[in-house]
């Protein structure tokens, strides 16, 4: 039978590793700090029901005031842990950290009505409280950690909820169950992280393309799913090798590979799958980047054979950054791993993926990353509760994330830009739109070959009258983006934004065109420095220009800020629709890197065709590869394809065959049906959704999509011959 001291002895090491530099004068710091405030923070927390102290501690509820005195006696108790601090076993600290929690047992105890946000009360403050008593059981009196332990069961007795809430309250389970020698807890919290580590089709969890949903439509990979990696890692660190250990983890890998890294650049984590954490200040892609790879690098320790390649990937991940947020046991992975000069750094090489579970789409280039982020009727438009992202309109209205290596990144971006022009959106002029909505439109999907991928969405913001066909074509040099039938009743101007950036004050922005007006008609635009990035169109553009430095604050996103006031250069371009627009369009093209001259031959040399460009379809042609938008379900034909009903499609011709991928946007269609211009001799792969009706004299196919759920559908064509 497994010891379960050693269990606590194990998490202790978890929480305080080696006592690296850096996180030990980090947490010094921080207990300087909570030496001088812990007393005010503490009474403040008991005068919950009296109106001079309601704001007390500025921005926060009653209940996160009580979780945050915990979060504070915790930093103490690390450390008053650490041999490398200043205050390792300091006796007046000690005495400080007992006191503190003697007072709180008023307000968290076993007959306490919780009020206010119930994460506190069953998920936050016993994460903290069973690491506090983890650190100093030797020293605690036992007495007062099982009052606490009560008070535990009394606001959460049970393992339910989903996702990452589930998986913090299994933690919970697993490390009350260490601390009060109860091995049924520690079983039970095992079971309850098992019925996560699953892939759903519907709800919150990981879904089979790598989307994870949480709160039942937001796309949540990079926040709630980074929490739920982040607190799963140290729980199978934990059980590993013991009676309690997971019978199989392989589905771990699975999310790691297939949910995870694609939104890692650099160290840091996309914003677009953050969700209302983009709205924390203390909280921005850098921390949320270093604090999934802590929890990758835990698991990279786990005796299996996925964890060679799980560190040459990590390592590619790893900068100096990462060590300004992580915890020291990771730290010491960390360091370890980088000075191993047997782990060689993984090269990425470019490509697409589709995430149509959540409404998103990435694609990895040479030296650039791409986010795109979407809406629909299955997935909500923006998340914002607890007073926390309040001003997200349009961040999920077709934005396009475009990450570089040197570029400015958001630790300054999102309480600076003007969130009524984000990149790649087509909003009416100043508007808002009602949080955690979903759209009126189903048509929202994407699907890819290699580097290469189509992007669609139908947009329609909740509320508005406004409605656009907007389109993604993702190639190895540039993204052609397309807007037809862009028409709106709502008497306000619309607009599409081509760039909104925050730059570098040394930046130069080249138009190459003529001054017209108030804009610009251009066939090209270059932003220089850091950005080297090019804009073409392929017809003569009247387009918005404009160079400013911006300023404002976390205060307009999120009611907990820091109220400060910061400032940045932003180049923005934009085109202007007019009011009421009955069936507008545009045509333009970004290259995210690039230098001026290659751009000025660009423009000239016609690489991309933009063969149509409607209400019907539109579609993109790049040497052997093309994307179709099917936009209405009528048969028509585009690009050598025919297709009977909505759709998008992608066909890259290649060592005489043809690859072919189809996917429903919709998610509700039952059949497609297609025709290619092409002849083909032989099939050498086929999902098994696709029926190769007929090969000669041209090739027809019959695509099951029903129940598909936006999967994407692949067939591989030998020996093909142009009709």
């Amino acid at each position: 039978m497994t010891d379960l001291s050693e269990l606590r002895k194990r998490y202790a090491r978890l929480l305080t590793g080696s006592g690296a530099d850096e996180y030990t004068a980090r947490m010094d710091e921080r207990t300087k700090e909570n030496i001088g405030s812990i007393h005010g923070y503490v009474i403040a927390a008991h005068n919950k029901n009296t109106p001079a102290e309601k704001e007390a501690i500025e921005g926060m509820s009653y209940s996160a005031a009580i979780n945050a005195v915990f979060n504070r006696i915790y930093e103490m108790t690390v450390s008053f842990s650490q041999s490398a601090s200043q205050y390792y076993h300091d006796s007046k600290l000690m005495e400080l950290i007992f006191d503190s929690l003697e007072k709180m047992t008023d307000i968290y105890n076993d007959s306490t009505q919780a009020y206010g946000n119930w994460w506190h009360w069953e998920i936050g403050c016993p994460l903290s409280i069973n690491k506090i008593f983890t650190l100093i059981y030797d020293y605690a009196d036992k007495n007062l950690m099982m009052r606490y332990m009560d008070a535990e069961r009394h606001f959460n007795n049970e393992i339910k909820l989903t996702g990452a809430n589930r998986v913090w309250n299994s933690v919970i389970y697993a490390v009350r169950g260490i601390l009060t020698d109860d091995a049924q807890s520690v079983r039970d919290a095992v079971n309850g992280v098992k019925d996560v580590m699953v892939t759903v089709s519907r709800g919150d969890g990981f879904y089979a393309d790598g989307s994870f949903i949480q709160h039942g439509r937001f796309p949540y990979n990079g926040g709630y799913g980074r929490s739920l990696l982040q607190e799963l890692a140290p729980l199978m660190y934990l059980v590993s090798g013991t009676d309690f250990d997971f019978d199989d983890i392989s589905i771990i890998y699975k999310w790691i590979y297939n949910s995870y890294f694609p939104f890692l650049i650099n160290g840091k984590l996309m914003d677009m799958v953050r969700g209302r954490d983009i709205s924390r200040g203390y909280e921005q892609c850098g921390f949320a980047g270093a604090k999934l790879l802590e929890a990758m690098l835990i698991i990279s320790e786990l005796p299996r054979r996925e964890s060679a390649d799980l560190k040459a990937r990590i390592k590619a991940q790893l900068t100096g950054d990462f060590f300004d947020y992580a915890l020291p046991f990771a730290a010491d992975i960390a360091r370890g791993l980088i000075e191993d000069a047997a782990v060689v750094p993984y090269e990425t090489k470019p490509y697409f993926k589709a995430f149509n579970s959540m409404d998103r789409a990435v694609k990895h280039g040479k030296n650039y990353s791409i986010g795109l982020a979407m809406h629909s009727e299955r997935t909500a438009n923006f998340e914002s509760i607890n007073d926390e992202n309040m001003n997200a309109f349009h961040t999920a209205d077709g934005m396009l994330y475009t990450y570089k290596p040197n570029e400015p990144w958001a630790d300054f971006f999102w309480q600076t830009i003007d969130m009524q022009r984000l990149p790649g959106t087509t909003v009416l002029r100043n508007t808002t739109v009602r949080e955690n909505s979903v759209s009126s439109c189903d048509f929202v999907g994407s699907c890819g070959i290699g580097e290469h991928g189509v992007s669609a969405m139908e947009l329609n913001p909740v509320g508005y009258d406004l409605r656009a066909n907007k389109a993604w074509f993702f190639f190895d040099e540039e993204i052609v983006c397309l807007g037809s039938g862009i028409k709106s009743r709502d008497g306000i101007n619309v607009e599409t934004i081509i760039e909104n950036r925050l730059v570098a004050d040394d930046s130069r922005f080249t138009v190459h065109g003529n001054e017209a007006g108030e804009g610009y008609d251009i066939k090209g635009a270059y932003l220089d420095g850091r950005h080297d990035t090019g804009y073409c169109f392929p017809e003569l553009q009247h387009v918005n220009i404009l160079r400013e430095i911006r300023r404002g604050g976390w205060y307009t996103m999120n009611r907990n800020n820091d109220g400060r006031d910061y400032e940045n250069m932003y180049v923005t371009m934009w085109i202007d629709h007019g009011k009421n627009p009955k069936n507008a369009s545009y045509e333009y093209i970004v290259i995210p890197r690039c230098d001026e001259n290659w751009l000025n031959a660009y423009c000239n040399r016609n690489d991309v065709k933009i063969i149509e460009n409607s209400e019907w379809i539109q579609c993109v042609q790049k040497k052997n590869v093309t994307g179709i938008i099917f936009l209405k379900d009528r048969t028509r034909i585009a690009g050598r394809v025919m297709s009977d009903s909505r759709c998008i499609v992608m066909t890259e011709e290649k060592n005489d065959g043809l690859d072919f991928v189809i996917v429903d946007p919709t998610h509700k269609k039952k059949k497609i049906n297609i025709e290619l211009d092409y002849s083909a001799e032989a099939v050498s792969y086929c999902d098994k959704r696709i029926r190769a009706v007929q090969l000669m004299p041209y090739v027809a196919l019959e695509i099951d999509v029903d129940n598909a759920a936006g999967k994407e559908l692949r067939i591989r064509l030998e020996g093909i011959q142009r009709v």
